[in-house]
């Protein structure tokens, strides 16, 4: 149970896995500090450290396409340990960037205070480390919770991205006053995600049949 003879594949590959716990695990971290519904983006110099974490993620995934071409140079040979981290970094930005438009559309509450702070991101590059710890750990112990984590991880992020849409095409844009108002719009952005993410699973399917990409 702790050392698992053979090794087994977590359901989202190493930066998919980074960027979905890093976002919802930074966003808990929030909402514990008092400041999951806060509307107002960080100031700017967090705002540029955000986007300098997708660079550095977007980098690293060039520097990997590079290497798989074997065509054209490479700065490094890619590792699973770089895609997490960098996934961790993302992950982060997306909290950052992503929730305060979220809770724009969604909280009646204005709460104009900026999403984070300093100390905030240096929690959450915190957090994101002990998230590495236990994935690198290997420790078969923990094989259920990530993968059940991160499945439902890829739908809900999905969803929160289709309820602002819907919030907005209906014009129902600050409905909820608690987490019971919540409710029916995130149900109906995670449906969405459910057929988009059935269509997509489709258009694979026709396009490669049950071939396993390397």
């Amino acid at each position: 149970m702790l050392s698992p003879e053979i090794p087994r594949q977590l359901p989202l590959e190493a930066r998919d896995f980074g960027m979905y716990i890093g976002f919802f695990s930074t966003w808990a971290y929030l909402f514990a500090l008092g400041r999951g519904r806060t509307k107002g983006m960080p100031p700017w110099y967090i705002l540029l450290t955000l986007v300098i974490f997708v660079g550095i993620m977007g980098l690293d995934g060039i520097n990997a396409f590079l290497y798989d071409l074997k065509v054209l140079p490479h700065l490094y040979t890619p590792t699973l340990q770089l895609r997490l981290g960098t996934g961790f970094l993302t992950g982060i930005a997306f909290a950052g960037i992503l929730a305060p438009v979220i809770n724009f559309s969604l909280w009646r509450a204005n709460d104009q205070r900026p999403i984070m702070e300093t100390r905030h991101v240096v929690g959450a590059l915190l957090i994101a480390a002990v998230w590495f710890a236990i994935n690198e750990s290997g420790w078969g112990i923990w094989l259920y919770p990530l993968a059940i984590i991160t499945s439902a991880s890829t739908p809900l992020l999905i969803g929160l991205i289709n309820m602002v849409f819907l919030l907005s095409l209906f014009r129902k844009e600050g409905i909820a006053e608690n987490w019971r108002g919540v409710l029916n719009p995130l149900a109906a952005g995670v449906f969405c995600a459910l057929i988009e993410l059935g269509v997509l699973a489709l258009m694979r399917y026709a396009v490669l049949g049950t071939t396993v990409l390397p």
